[in-house]
């Protein structure tokens, strides 16, 4: 039977290299012990010297060492023994007990390697040597070293094809109540004789209520390999939605003469998901309109290590903010992205390549005629291999709607673009026939002769368009030639600006400085999607900042309602105003401490979906002020809505009121009846440090999230304190890092004392063992909190 284990634990790293590293005796004593995931790159500051540049966030580069001594115990005969890893980044060659066992060019897709003929019973001894010194050779910020986890997988020599189970939804049947799935399984006879064997799916519903058993006989020559399919019916099917993700759960088993030799699990959803040229985006069979964030793989104190209870938090506080889709930007993700996008219903666009053959300059964002490292360097003789680990890996994630070749490919305008997109496009194809492909194309419309070729446009499933209004007269009238040139043509946006911004800066300066008019480039587009059914919806750059694509001193760019640390924004609100149509949204902007400004006149901005807002200042009436979005149109007689309070076509309410110390009030209405307050205090200094744990469980090895923020004397939140604050754990825990989301901090994430920024601050701790841990917090002034948990 399969045995997973995971193998994260006890590796040795060293960042250098030395050939010799390879041997089983080689000398250790200069490593270092650590446990993966690892990305080395933010174990250092960046530096301006890196030749990382601001395209990978001046991130460390260079060439490490990986090693660790396992011991095998009951290795049976035609046992079957692989190392799965989930990411590495890059070009990786895997040795085992000093010999080559294999590797992986490509830094973003998962890999298996066989090592059956090189392991043995007792000790062993795997090294990995990641090469990461071509650099900069990444859209955005890479990471270096394994940065996903890693499994020892031991199998029967009959056993299930890698990635070899894919379930789809065949059809759904209101009428009569059911579900029709395929279930296509690949089974692989690694023995010297051949077998009858039989493969068995069961389907259990959420509760773990058994709704489906099926079955198929297959046989097997020796070292062949075959597929079977199933079309399991389920009655009464519980379909996976964006609002309710409803999950079952397959498992599917190789028998023979009574004997289970292979068995896999994994979640699924029953649902259709397709795109119309009129309707945009068809949820089982209902239009869905698409409201996406691109998001970058990076998680900010951990670089590109993705832990799960990061990934959660973030998720979860762009689903609040009414986003429904993730743009997987511009890379395979991490498998535990995908789990929590089926968990929590998010519409995924699955992106394979940022380039094929034609290389990009990693700092100017395009094509470069010079020599330039990257994917491409792997793309002849690996693409196949690559898009179809992707395709095999991600086929059972019902969140997954749409597969992405490629992101702003150079090639959209070259005269073979179209041959290498059918091949790709042929390929996914080939894999999959229950999803449509695109490829974002940013040259739409552009001027020549970087225009994106109509044939490459016509080639795509769905054209998915970056940047849909940038050239010329596209800034006003974004889809309409096309839609009226292509009637027949399916559309996507798949990266439109987005409303980022620097949080608590209201300065009013400098290239993300300005909170005043941080939303207006997505108003205008989002009055646009929203009113035309053929757009299927929109994927924005970006729904949290990342690492890289910057300049020097920032570290990364603030493009997102969220910071790194996963800190709202005030546009955050901008978007759950218009996006979160189930909860009452009111926010005001700026905060009220501008001391010595007595006088000036500050924007008062404020993000809602009340109908009326009412501003006060001191109790004293400012103004009101409304927006509708849609407008509202007559249905029955013509002065219909007259009564509708709107005082701007934008998607935000704005005042000038001159600053003095008090409370701003703002009062929102709905038919006449007060429905929300947001007040914004003038505070006081910081008295005190509040921290609040984000988890609700504590498990070993699971990464618990502290929140703190700077508190007045009555307690009210203080945005402008911005103090050194120190951390220190006692217990079995260790700090893995601390992040404000500033981004011009450039401190190793790791240390164990970090500034405040805006009076925000992220600590992330990791329990080791179980037992009682104490955090205790405290600034350069000596004000002190302290939080404890028991790890489990």
């Amino acid at each position: 039977m399969r045995k997973t284990i995971n193998f994260n634990k006890n590796w040795r790293f060293i960042l250098e290299d030395r050939e010799c590293f390879s041997r089983t005796d080689a000398d250790e004593s200069a490593f270092r012990t650590l446990n993966l995931p690892h990305d080395w790159s933010v174990d250092y500051a960046p530096e301006e010297k890196e030749k990382t540049g601001g395209g990978g966030g001046y991130g460390k580069s260079g060439i490490g060492w990986y090693r660790k001594h396992f011991t095998l115990e009951n290795i049976s005969e035609g046992e079957k023994l692989y190392l799965y890893f989930e990411g590495i980044y890059m070009d990786s060659t895997v040795y085992v007990n000093g010999k080559e066992a294999g590797g992986h060019g490509y830094g973003y897709t998962s890999f298996y390697v066989d090592v059956t003929e090189l392991v043995r019973e007792g000790e062993n001894v795997a090294a990995v040597r990641v090469k990461n010194d071509l650099v900069p050779n990444s859209r955005w910020y890479s990471g270096s070293g394994i940065y996903r986890d890693v499994y020892l997988v031991r199998t029967n020599e009959i056993h299930f094809d890698h990635f070899g189970v894919r379930c789809a939804t065949n059809g759904i049947y209101p009428k009569q109540d059911t579900a029709l799935l395929q279930i296509r399984a690949q089974v692989v006879n690694d023995g010297s004789t051949a077998e009858n064997v039989g493969v068995l799916h069961k389907i259990y519903d959420r509760d773990g209520k058994l709704v489906s058993t099926s079955g198929i006989a297959l046989y097997l020559e020796p070292g062949e390999s075959s597929d079977c399919m199933v079309r399991p019916t389920v009655e009464s099917p519980h379909l996976w939605t964006d609002e309710e993700p409803y999950l079952y759960t397959l498992v599917s088993t190789v028998v023979s003469d009574g004997r289970e030799l292979d068995s896999f699990a994994c979640k699924t959803g029953i649902r259709t998901a397709v795109f119309d040229a009129d309707q945009g985006f068809l949820l089982n069979g209902e239009a869905v309109k698409i409201k996406g964030m691109c998001v970058h793989h990076d998680c900010g104190l951990t670089g590109a290590v993705g832990y799960r209870e990061s990934w959660e938090r973030r998720l979860k506080e762009l689903k609040d903010m009414g986003c429904n889709g993730i743009r997987c930007s511009h890379n395979p993700p991490a498998p535990v992205l995908l789990a929590l996008c089926d968990e929590l219903g998010f519409l995924v666009m699955d992106e394979a390549f940022d380039e094929w053959l034609l290389a990009k300059n990693k700092t100017d964002n395009y094509y470069s005629e010079n020599l330039a490292y990257g994917s491409s360097m792997f793309f002849t003789n690996h693409a196949k291999e690559d898009l179809t680990a992707m395709l095999r890996r991600d086929y059972n994630h019902p969140s997954v709607v749409i597969w992405s070749i490629g992101n702003e490919i150079p090639e959209q305008s070259s005269v073979d673009g179209v041959k290498i997109l059918k091949f790709l496009q042929d390929i996914c194809h080939q894999e999959d026939s229950s999803r449509m492909v695109t490829s974002a194309c940013d040259n739409i419309a552009a001027v020549e002769p970087i225009r994106t070729l109509r044939e490459f446009e016509n080639a795509l499933d769905v054209v998915g368009y970056n940047y849909v209004g940038r050239w010329r007269e596209r800034a006003e009238t974004f889809y309409e030639e096309d839609r009226k040139e292509y009637p027949e043509r399916r559309m996507i946006g798949t990266e439109n600006p987005s409303a980022g911004g620097i949080r608590g800066d209201y300065s009013q300066e400098g290239w993300f400085g300005n909170y005043a008019t941080a939303s207006l480039h997505h108003e205008a587009l989002w009055r646009y999607t929203a009113s035309h059914d053929f757009v299927a919806g929109d994927y924005l750059w970006t729904g949290i900042d990342y690492l890289g694509e910057t300049r020097w001193p920032r570290r990364g760019a603030p493009c997102g309602p969220l910071d790194t640390a996963g800190f709202r924004k005030d546009t955050f609100y901008y978007f759950r105003s218009i996006w979160n149509t189930k909860e009452t949204t009111l926010h005001l902007a700026p905060q009220w401490n501008f001391e010595g400004q007595e006088g000036v006149y500050k924007q008062v901005i404020c993000y809602t979906n009340c109908e009326e807002v009412k501003l006060y200042i001191n109790g004293r009436y400012v103004g009101s002020r409304g927006y509708q979005c849609p407008r509202y149109g007559a249905v029955r007689a013509w002065n219909e809505g007259f009564h509708k309070r709107s005082t701007t076509n934008d998607l935000h309410l704005s005042w000038d009121v001159a600053y003095e110390p008090g409370v701003l009030r703002a009062e929102g209405y709905r038919n006449g009846e007060l429905t929300a307050v947001d007040e914004v205090y003038t505070t006081g200094k910081m008295a005190s440090l509040e921290a609040q744990i984000y988890n609700t469980e504590f498990a070993v090895d699971s990464l618990v999230q502290i929140e703190l923020s700077a508190r007045d004397n009555e307690c009210r939140f203080v945005s402008d304190a911005c103090p050194l604050v120190s951390c220190k754990i006692e217990g079995p825990a260790h700090l893995v890092g601390m992040d404000a989301g500033d981004l011009l901090d450039l401190s190793v994430y790791a240390k164990p004392e970090r500034k405040m920024f805006h009076g925000l601050l992220l600590a992330a701790v990791m329990p080791e063992d179980k037992g009682e841990v104490r955090v205790t917090f405290t600034t350069e002034d000596g004000l002190m909190t302290t939080v404890n948990f028991y790890a489990e």
